[in-house]
């Protein structure tokens, strides 16, 4: 074999490599403080689409609820023949049912609540009219007042305190409930 030259990089080009060499250090600060900038900015303007659509999903979450509560108490009406009461404040719902005795049982004329008040929606929720409405479903599934009047169509306005938001409840004569 013959003689191969190896080259070599002469010692005055060579680089010569310490502890604290400014190449080898990875990110310096001025790029990890622009990093860090530009996060913030994007988070911060993220803020309030995030706010918008939780309000939204609360606005929702509290129609879907309130007006399954009143096909519940419908439903409860139809199945056990006796008048179902649902009484609506401004942060919760509360139904009532004629209290059923005697053999062959029939319905008196108390009611008697079924469970405790359940709260519907979060604290950014509110109920307009703020009065409590009180809902009176008969066995046949029709509604009325609770005084007992003639099937009438009630309205409901649920909308959102933060924000121009609004979703309506219609519940009609005969007991359907509709969100608008």
């Amino acid at each position: 074999m013959a003689d191969k030259k190896i080259r070599t990089i002469p010692p005055r080009w060579r680089r010569r490599r310490t502890v604290g060499d400014v190449r080898d250090a990875g990110w310096t600060l001025v790029e990890m403080v622009v990093v860090c900038g530009i996060a913030t900015l994007l988070a911060a303007g993220s803020i309030p689409m995030i706010t918008k659509t939780l309000g939204s999903v609360h606005l929702t979450s509290a129609s879907s609820s309130l007006t399954s509560a009143i096909q519940t108490a419908r439903y409860q009406a139809i199945s056990t023949g006796c008048q179902v009461q649902m009484s609506i404040s401004a942060t919760s719902y509360q139904l009532s049912t004629q209290v059923i005795s005697g053999t062959p049982p029939a319905c008196g004329a108390t009611f008697s609540n079924l469970g405790s008040a359940i709260p519907y929606a979060s604290s950014d929720v509110t109920l307009t009219p703020t009065t409590t409405q009180v809902l009176q479903f008969n066995p046949n599934g029709t509604l009325t007042a609770s005084g007992g009047t003639a099937p009438q169509v009630f309205t409901l306005v649920l909308s959102l305190t933060n924000s121009t938001a609004t979703k309506t409840i219609t519940v009609s004569g005969v007991g359907n409930a509709k969100v608008h």
